[in-house]
């Protein structure tokens, strides 16, 4: 590794910024007493969450691209401090709503750039492994996000719960521009048409994708409504609801750099890419055994195999369209794909919250996992030899 304590800084602004990924969900429970809402808001405002995240993917590639990553992170980290802080203070479903977008804005600008600088800090060929730990403090901010937010929130309220999140987000801004070196050719890129259209428009990225967004899907589906889905449905207490759904992103953050390191010794990716997003689609359908059993069962496969899938699934991307495009545009690549798996996955918490909210749980989780399936598909498409870009 070279330069720890930038490569430090990052991991803690990932780390702090998935505690805000998730503890809005984590203390909706609260919210919906509080504003008198039910699985439908939560629905509703996760997608618009998630349609933040997703539609900004590509602006925030390009901003890294052109200004360089280091200032993407700060720029991301900063909305999403300042939105944080702002939910906290509002009392009108529309603006939390609004705020949870800009939220998502931010957190879009998160994970690509943040991947550039941390294999930046890693040794050639061990990538996969940097990819692995910096994915991995991300499902370890989720640990603290679902259930420690959980905690919090029933201790001191929902409100402060969240300004909480939005002021360590502010010090891990400070973080990154005190310890992360400036890019040395920061504003001085010019973005070309013919490059941006090469990766837009590359087959192979566009395949990949599709795995991303069982992956997604998968994961959120799990981390956004399960704790509420255990309170509400099967009356079980916050604390240990907190803590089922906590243990999904244990296991994930162990499988991180397992994955990591698997696919840096593995010459051919693309078949347990497939297997490891089916296996999270057959993990989701656990749920729908109205069990608390069954529900602790489901979130440990989510968490160990759609940990392992978007670990492969980013270092494949890696792998693609580079010698058609310069180094800058290794995280517009990642946040490319990133985009459209989130975009793919814009449906789940309505369809989801939908038929939870009218048939009930048990068919919402059967049916988003029977959809997944179909997603994955055409991942089967995808060359043999993943790491080639021929």
């Amino acid at each position: 590794m070279e330069n720890r304590n930038a490569l430090a800084a990052v991991i803690v602004v990932q780390f702090i910024c998935a505690i805000n990924w998730y503890a809005f969900s984590s203390v909706f429970f609260l919210i919906a007493s509080d504003l008198h809402q039910n699985v439908s808001g939560l629905g509703l405002i996760t997608t618009t969450f998630v349609v933040g995240v997703a539609v900004f993917q590509f602006p925030a590639g390009l901003i890294a691209a052109k200004y360089g990553p280091r200032k993407a992170l700060i720029l991301g980290t900063l909305l999403i401090a300042v939105s944080s802080i702002l939910i906290g203070l509002v009392d009108q479903v529309i603006l939390l709503t609004v705020l949870r977008f800009v939220e998502g804005v931010g957190e879009a600008f998160i994970f690509g750039p943040g991947v550039i600088l941390v294999t930046r800090y890693f040794k050639k060929g061990s990538e996969g492994l940097g990819i692995g730990f910096y994915s991995g403090s991300f499902d370890l901010g989720g640990v603290i996000g679902i259930s420690g937010w959980a905690v919090l929130g029933g201790a001191v309220g929902w409100r402060m719960s969240m300004v909480t999140g939005g002021v360590i987000a502010l010090a891990a801004c400070v973080l990154l521009v005190l310890l992360v070196p400036k890019d040395p050719s920061s504003g001085v890129f010019t973005v070309r048409l013919s490059e941006l259209k090469a990766v837009i428009l590359n087959k192979w990225l566009l395949i990949l994708s599709a795995g991303l967004i069982t992956e997604q899907i998968c994961f959120s589906t799990n981390l956004y409504f399960m704790v509420y889905y255990l309170e509400e449905s099967l009356r079980v207490a916050a604390g240990v609801a907190g803590a089922i759904g906590g243990l999904t992103v244990v296991v994930s953050i162990l499988a991180s750099p397992l994955a990591g390191r698997a696919f840096d010794r593995n010459p051919s990716p693309k078949i347990t890419f497939i297997v490891l997003c089916f296996a999270a689609a057959g993990g989701l359908a656990i749920a729908a055994v109205p069990s608390v059993y069954a529900a602790l069962i489901s979130g440990l496969i989510v968490g160990a195999t759609t940990s392992a899938a978007y670990i492969f699934g980013i270092s494949i991307a890696r792998t693609i369209g580079g010698e058609d495009t310069r180094e800058e545009y290794g995280a517009l690549r990642i946040s490319w794909i990133n985009g459209i798996a989130f975009l793919g996955g814009i449906w789940a918490p309505l369809i989801f919250s939908g038929i939870a909210a009218g048939p009930g749980y048990s068919l919402a989780w059967a049916f988003t996992a029977i959809l997944l399936v179909v997603v994955t598909m055409p991942v089967f498409l995808l060359r043999s030899e993943a790491r080639s870009s021929s």
